[in-house]
């Protein structure tokens, strides 16, 4: 694996933007780049029987003046182009290209490197990068990312059960069961070609549920530790600001002018309980959530084609599911 990041175009739109005259050259310099790392690549496919995949991809867009920080259409739209001998040639307009999320290449990439996806990535898989194989390795990486999916949402969501993502990707397990049994009986029928692409369209619509409530979530940050965290950087500020005078007349030492000394234990009483207050509402949800748990004993067993029986998590590299058996310890 070789990961080239050039910033060439990136200083030229900081200190000119993008309509710099010395846009075009450098882009001209990128398109002779990326021939010359093809070109190595398709002469090196004859000598392993695998293919390459070169991903083409910006970290980040550009404004009118050049900058990115910003969340413009301009800064966080950019282009995503994945060239292999592995995928199928089909007619496309370029003009009109497909719209992904940027976190769907987390588990692409891993998907089509063999690895396991990343245990809190919120991606989708990109369906067309294994649209060329057999429905039954479609099937089956469609299933991984949705189980690791819907693991991700049971941890951070409390009625996971009633998240339509994961209604949906219960009923895609049923039918990927049924259409495994029918496989197995015979192995190529109409009716076996059918069933396939149903559950096919069942786990993408369950993917992108899936991916849609797991983000929102991602997205839902904590105001309550956030409020309380400025309320405290504000008044070490302030009692820093009042201690400046002090500081400049007396060297050696430092006084914090507070009017009387019942305002002083006034003041030490609120942040006590503020900070009680605090710990207790950080605390208390994690107490409940340990209450009751049972603590289930483990056992491996050989992972199938078939979807994950209940109480199992996602296979590991030797292709192994870690399964709950017995009764709670």
């Amino acid at each position: 694996m070789l990961i080239l990041h050039y910033l060439g175009l990136d200083h030229i739109g900081h200190i000119s933007g993008p309509n710099s005259p010395l846009i075009g050259h450098k882009l001209s310099e990128m398109d002779s780049v990326l021939m010359k790392i093809h070109t190595s690549l398709q002469s090196k496919e004859r000598e392993t029987p695998l293919p390459n995949l070169l991903v083409l991809c910006g970290d980040h867009g550009m404004s009118e003046t050049g900058s990115h920080g910003a969340s413009s259409m301009e800064e966080v739209n950019t282009p995503l182009i994945l060239i292999s001998s592995a995928f199928e040639r089909k007619p496309g307009d370029i003009r009109h290209p497909k719209h992904v999320q940027q976190t769907d290449v987390a588990a692409t990439l891993a998907i089509a490197l063999g690895l396991p996806i990343p245990k809190d990535s919120v991606g989708s898989l990109l369906f067309p990068v294994v649209e060329g194989r057999p429905m039954r390795e479609q099937l089956r990486f469609l299933h991984l990312n949705t189980v690791q999916l819907s693991k991700l949402l049971q941890e951070n969501v409390p009625s996971y059960e009633k998240d339509p993502g994961f209604e949906q990707f219960k009923m895609s397990e049923r039918l990927h069961g049924n259409w495994i049994r029918l496989y197995l009986e015979e192995k190529h029928s109409e009716v076996l070609f059918n069933l396939g692409s149903k559950v096919l369209r069942q786990y993408l619509a369950a993917l992108k549920t899936l991916s849609l409530s797991l983000s929102t979530q991602v997205a839902q940050y904590d105001m309550y530790s956030m409020m309380v965290g400025t309320v405290v950087v504000l008044e070490v500020l302030t009692l820093l600001l009042l201690s400046v005078p002090q500081a400049l007349h007396r060297k050696a030492e430092l006084e914090v002018p507070l009017s009387s000394p019942g305002f002083s234990l006034l003041f030490y009483l609120v942040i006590l309980v503020l900070s009680a207050v605090h710990v207790i509402g950080l605390t208390e949800p994690h107490q409940r959530g340990r209450t009751g748990l049972p603590v289930m004993r483990w056992s491996e067993t050989k992972a199938t084609e078939a979807p994950l029986p209940p109480k199992c998590s996602e296979a590991t590299r030797s292709g192994w599911y870690r399964c709950a058996v017995g009764s709670p310890a």
